[in-house]
């Protein structure tokens, strides 16, 4: 197996916090527009109770809506097995389906028990899953843009280039966060202590107003001189001034 890019240690850091926390200490680096960081609306978590998903991207594309032919031919499985095997773990099987919309669900009971013990935490699809009452059993994170019954004409096609899953461009090797909230990518020039410090920040400056908002002796005079406050002390853009403010 490949050697990951970050020590236990600083992905144990980063699984202290939440999607959107994590996203408020993106921002604070400067690095991309803090409306770019993920996949839109119509990705779904199904298992909003489980733990904060992350891992490294392993990319796929499925098809199932076309039989396989000479001109649409499936891949040797067993050889995308062993690339997926051959990843820096913990992973993410991240797989756009080729169809639109997707007429079968590729991922279910058996292709979670098989990524799963390929070193898989969980996926996200462009595309349907099913299963779900065996599949929370495994503590196996599904991210779709839809369910559906049945598997269709599923097939893999291809694996280890860029996929577009709900408006957002993945590429192997990507490390991604997903919660209930939905699913972004961390940027690789982000060293992760660096982004825990900030997320930490944050949510001590957070939990400033959300104590004094649930406070008996709140009033508005107080809580605007709190916001004032926490607004100053908020992580600032690099090489911007402050005005990021609370989230």
């Amino acid at each position: 197996m490949k050697e990951a890019r970050h020590s236990n240690e600083e992905l144990d850091a980063i699984r202290r916090f939440t999607v959107p926390t994590l996203a408020n200490a993106i921002e604070t680096f400067g690095v991309i527009p803090n409306n770019r960081a993920g996949c839109d609306h119509t990705l779904v978590c199904r298992y909003p109770n489980l733990p904060l998903m992350l891992g490294y991207a392993t990319t796929a594309r499925v098809t199932t809506d076309q039989p396989l032919s000479d001109v649409r031919p499936g891949i040797h499985e067993p050889d995308y097995w062993r690339w997926v095997a051959d990843q820096p773990g913990p992973k993410v099987a991240v797989v756009q389906d080729i169809d639109s919309p997707a007429k079968g669900a590729m991922w279910g009971e058996w292709n979670s028990n098989v990524h799963k013990a390929l070193g898989c935490v969980g996926m996200v699809t462009e595309g349907a899953c099913r299963d779900l009452d065996a599949v929370v059993k495994l503590s196996f994170h599904f991210f779709s843009t839809m369910v559906l019954p049945t598997h269709g004409n599923g097939a893999f096609i291809d694996y280890g280039g860029p996929v577009r899953v709900a408006g957002f461009e993945f590429n192997t090797g990507d490390l991604i966060a997903g919660d209930m909230h939905g699913v972004i990518q961390i940027p690789p020039e982000i060293p992760l202590m660096e982004l825990a410090w900030a997320a930490e920040k944050i949510d001590r400056l957070e939990g400033e107003i959300f104590r004094f908002c649930q406070s008996p002796g709140f009033n508005v005079d107080e809580l605007a001189r709190i916001n004032l406050s926490v607004n100053e002390r908020w992580p600032a853009p690099r090489g911007a001034s402050k005005t990021a403010g609370v989230r």
